[in-house]
């Protein structure tokens, strides 16, 4: 058995294919917090201490979404995202808000990637 091969039969994540996604995050002061959405993803609200941290709250509440998606067997949605690609267009901004985007890969390192 090759070593490749050894590593694969260990660790089965070497060689599972990884699932690359991206999506908007806006974040927009709130008093003195800040306020984190992504359009692609209805309901999907957070807050945070500072502008990083509403971002990171956005990313752990992505792969929340998504992991409940894929537990309730359910299509991923087709949001705002995908039609800002398509039209060259970005999405409302309000004013005072930052636009980010995040990339991430599923299955995510603390899930097992099976539904």
């Amino acid at each position: 058995m090759s070593v490749a091969a050894m590593k694969r039969a260990r660790n089965p994540e070497v060689s599972r294919p990884r699932l690359r996604l991206s999506c908007s995050v806006v974040v927009e002061p709130d008093g003195d917090e800040f306020h984190a959405y992504c359009p692609a993803f209805k309901g999907l609200h957070v807050d945070g201490g500072t502008q990083d941290e509403a971002l990171a709250n956005a990313l752990r509440a992505v792969q929340v979404y998504i992991e409940s998606l894929i537990r309730n067997r359910e299509p991923l949605p087709v949001g705002p995202d995908l039609e800002v690609l398509e039209r060259e267009e970005l999405p409302h901004i309000p004013e005072g808000a930052f636009l980010h985007h995040i990339e991430f890969q599923w299955p995510f390192q603390n899930t097992s990637g099976n539904s």
